[in-house]
């Protein structure tokens, strides 16, 4: 178990764990940058472990859904494996890269915006583990088609961490279901982590030349991170005309068009398919060909998100229907273009998982810019 556990570990996080002490720096420079600066809440303990459990499982079902590892599974499974031992080690190696590289982060900026009680801090790593082992669990449910199970299992965590007063009711839950979560696991079969996916047969195009468009929007159709992220985005514009409005004669409709420019698997086309992206710079005019269908691939889903706000924006708010019109234009047709300009000239080379990718500090540049924009058009 010990000898899976690290070939997969350094599959996920280096040959000398480089993303590790990555992790360890960049959350203590945002502990001290931001406990430093002096800016402090008070939040409710639900949030933080909310928070904890939320993030951390859908950061671990991105990577039992990633395909970047398959690889080195396939490589394990042509020699002799304890199936038991295989499982435990797969889903610690997974969980493990979760905690360090993607929650701490999220951990530290918690930590430093608010003061917790040891116990409050305790209780959420604990919950972070208990989401691994618990995602791991669903994500088997819903391979085998149990997917009642797989969505009220967590719901009711949830649901438990909502309306429960004690810290001792959640930590029992907790116990509980990471026990149980450990238990299915352990009569699982280490092939249901497995899933390769279909093989398609090739498709013959007889025309001389190929669409473009066509091939983006089969790409995004066929990717179902690209479908979640841009509904949830769809979803989220719903939302932020309910927060957003006017404060100090400062109009707000432009921040929640800058925040919804973060499509990252739309945004990374290229960097999540190196193959692609080699044959493009290989082959003579096809770069300028490519990047400005994918722009306005990328101008129209971010217009979609944006259509959507500004029709909740003026049914909650009202306000200039022309002036927000031509505000959502500019505002998407301007974070499109960066996201080509930036995915062209600076695509993510060094990552090993999906999550990886999609959680890569390149993604921020984009919607920094574009609120710094928002902010200057916001003041009147």
């Amino acid at each position: 178990m010990a000898k899976t556990f690290k070939a997969l570990s350094k599959q996920l996080l280096g040959a000398k764990y480089e993303s590790v002490f990555k992790s360890l720096t960049a959350s203590v420079i945002l502990f001290t940058a931001v406990y430093g600066s002096g800016f402090r809440i008070t939040a409710a303990p639900a949030v933080l472990y909310l928070t904890s459990v939320l993030f951390t499982a859908g950061v671990m079902w991105q990577l039992l859904e990633g395909k970047r590892h398959l690889e080195a599974m396939e490589g394990m499974f042509m020699l002799p494996f304890d199936n038991r031992s295989f499982i435990f080690s797969y889903v610690s190696a997974l969980g493990a890269h979760t905690l360090v590289t993607k929650t701490l982060p999220i951990w530290a900026l918690f930590f430093a915006v608010c003061p917790w009680k040891l116990w409050e801090t305790a209780l959420a790593a604990f919950c972070g583990c208990m989401a691994c082992a618990v995602t791991a669990a669903a994500w088997v449910m819903y391979r085998k088609g149990r997917i009642v199970s797989a969505i009220f299992w967590p719901a009711g965590i949830l649901a438990v961490i909502l309306l429960a007063d004690r810290e001792a009711v959640i930590l029992t839950v907790d116990l509980f279901c990471t026990a149980a979560a450990v238990l299915y696991l352990a009569f699982a079969d280490a092939y249901n982590f497995y899933c390769p996916g279909t093989e398609k047969k090739p498709a013959r195009h007889t025309g001389r030349t190929g669409s473009v468009p066509v091939y983006l929007l089969r790409y995004l159709m066929a990717d179902k991170s690209c479908l979640i992220n841009t509904a949830g985005l769809c979803g989220a514009a719903c939302f932020l005309p309910l927060l957003f409005g006017k404060v100090q004669g400062m109009d707000l409709f432009p921040i929640g068009l800058a925040v919804l420019c973060m499509n990252t698997p739309v945004c990374t086309l290229l960097s999540r398919d190196p193959d692609l992206e080699q044959s493009l710079r290989i082959l003579p005019g096809q770069a300028g060909r490519f990047c400005r269908k994918y722009c306005l691939l990328i101008f129209a889903v971010n217009g979609i998100t944006a259509g959507i706000y500004l029709c909740c924006w003026q049914i909650i708010h009202g306000g200039n229907s022309t002036t927000h019109g031509m505000t959502v234009f500019f505002f998407s047709i301007l974070s499109a273009g960066l996201s080509v300009v930036l995915e062209w000239k600076m695509p993510i080379r060094s990552w090993k998982t999906e999550s990886d990718l999609w959680h890569h500090p390149r993604k921020y540049l984009v919607p920094l810019i574009m609120l710094a924009t928002a902010a200057l058009v916001s003041f009147r």
